[in-house]
Formats: C-alpha cells, structure tokens, sequence
C-alpha cells in the first residue's frame, strides 16, 4: 500500500472516530438537529438495539427521525450526575465511500445516588457522501 493510500485511511478513521464521538455528545446535549447531521437520511438509515433476549429494529430515516427526535428531547436523566462516555475503538475498516467501526462503549454515572455502569458493543456502518462521513447502520448490544 502506497504511503498516500495509508495516510487517506488514517485521515478517514479519525474522521469516522470524530463523527461517532461527535454524535453522542449531540445525544448527551439534547440536540436532535446536531445528532440528524451525522447521518444518511435515507430509507435505508437503520438503528438496532439488542437487551438481553430483546431488540428493537427501526428502519427509514422518517422513522430515525422522530426516534432521534424522541431520544433527545425526552430522554429522562433525572437522577442522572456525573454521566461519561469512553469509547473503546476496537476495529475500523474503511473500504472506498463505504466503512464499518466496532467499538466498546462504557458509560459511567451517579444514578439516585449510587454508582452505575452500562457496557455495550457497538457496530456502525458508516458512508461517505460528500467527502464527510455519515452513519448509515448503528447497532448496540449491551453485554
């Protein structure tokens, strides 16, 4: 692999590291209008959330729309306090216009008083449209 060829990747994979980073912390400020320009608006756009034996699937961007819209504006963080993320970025592949990260995210906080952990692994498909990326597939399995 040519040395440009190497550099493009890298450039790519922090562009794709920073888009995920910067979607979450749209989440995390209640911002459905910073969350919505982080990903493709298409009938395609997907979400999957796996709990236990339980997952919901939503597909379209009218139907992501709304969730994101739902999500950020309603989520209830009462009780919530000192609430971090870290991502743990286990593996990117970039392939042309097209890309896929896997990632380990652990959040941290103080709810009603006590320490608490959520752990889920993360897989998100992601596009290039425009020279930016975009998230097209995003699926979280909390383990």
């Amino acid at each position: 692999m040519g040395c440009n060829k190497k550099n493009d990747v890298t450039k790519d994979e922090e562009a794709i590291k920073y888009v995920i980073n910067a979607e979450t912390q749209a989440w995390i400020d209640k911002n459905p209008e910073k969350m919505k320009e982080y990903y493709i608006q298409d009938k395609y756009q997907t979400r999957l959330n796996i709990q236990d034996s339980v997952y919901s699937l939503t597909t379209g961007w009218d139907k992501r729309s709304t969730a994101i819209d739902t999500l950020a504006k309603y989520a209830d963080w009462r009780g919530v306090d000192q609430f971090q993320v870290k991502k743990d970025f286990l593996v990117i592949k970039v392939m042309d216009n097209t890309a896929w990260a896997i990632l380990k995210e652990t959040q941290h906080m103080i709810y009603n008083g006590s320490p608490a952990t959520a752990v889920s692994i993360i897989n998100i498909v992601l596009e290039k449209q425009d020279k930016d990326w975009k998230i097209s597939c995003f699926v979280k399995s909390s383990i």
